[in-house]
């Protein structure tokens, strides 16, 4: 709020902006849902009120979707009175750790499918970037992955190559 002077020297009001009021309360919305994601052991490190903990955890609790809709909106104006720094550091972290773990899923699954449908060339380029994998156990994983899906059958091997990989890359 900025008190402006006018001729008369009378203070004049200007309103807030609405647009940025808006993405205030949109981003205190996102915050209450990233906070129910978090598991409730951290949500004591917030540093919030027993109030506002006792109120995520009801949310946390609610299934129906217009109860839990009403019940985000009022976490998030009750974050309007606490101080969230050190819930948004969290929150972030959380998120890019989340991101970080499903990024790395991505490239197993990726490398996985790649080794499959691909030839000789493409193991070769695995073991250019990963030279510590177990080549034969890969290349027997990689035969009957190969056999299994030609017989339509299982994925066993598939899985067996994917925990393979995911050791060595991850």
């Amino acid at each position: 709020m900025i008190d402006l002077q006018n001729e008369d020297d009378i203070p004049e009001y200007e309103r807030p902006n609405k647009s940025q009021l808006k993405r205030e309360s949109q981003a205190l919305l996102d915050l209450a849902k990233n906070l129910v994601d978090l598991h409730e052991a951290k949500w004591v490190t917030l540093g919030l009120s027993a109030y506002l903990l006792e109120e995520l955890l009801i949310l946390k609790n609610t299934p129906q979707h217009g109860a839990k809709k009403r019940q985000l909106k009022r976490v998030a104006k009750l974050l309007r009175e606490e101080n969230v720094s050190i819930a948004k550091h969290i929150v972030e972290d959380a998120v890019k750790q989340h991101a970080d773990v499903n990024m790395a899923f991505h490239k197993v699954e990726q490398w996985r499918d790649r080794l499959v449908a691909g030839d000789r060339q493409v193991l070769a380029d695995f073991l250019g970037l990963y030279p510590s994998v177990n080549v034969q156990a890969l290349n027997q994983l990689i035969r009957n992955a190969k056999q299994e899906a030609a017989k339509g059958g299982t994925s066993k091997s598939l899985k067996l190559l994917f925990k393979l990989l995911k050791d060595v890359i991850v």
